[in-house]
């Protein structure tokens, strides 16, 4: 794993999903991702080309997203599957980084 970019100088307290946006927006050197490969990013973030977030569905469907809660079992429908891949890479960079 590399850490290809960082970007500092967002003033005060400033959302994630908005600081994400002036980089993707903004920054000519921030090296989005090629057609086919993604970020993975948290589920407060929308969904973009190139940036992927796990499928938290609505309170009624009950999507797991937690790597944990795949130990009951495999994914149960269609909109678990992806989540199963996401937290299976998302688990990698917790574990390299210790986080």
């Amino acid at each position: 794993m590399i850490f290809t970019y960082a970007w500092l100088g967002a003033s005060g307290s400033t959302h994630d999903s908005l600081v994400l946006q002036y980089v993707i927006d903004g920054d000519p050197i921030f090296l989005k991702p090629r057609i086919g490969k993604y970020y993975l990013i948290d589920f407060e973030y929308a969904n973009k080309r190139g940036f992927l977030t796990p499928n938290r569905g609505s309170t009624r469907e009950n999507i797991r997203y937690h790597l944990l809660e795949f130990d009951d079992g495999p994914p149960r429908n269609k909109k678990e599957l992806p989540n199963k891949w996401y937290v299976s890479l998302f688990s990698v960079t917790e574990r390299t980084f210790g986080i």
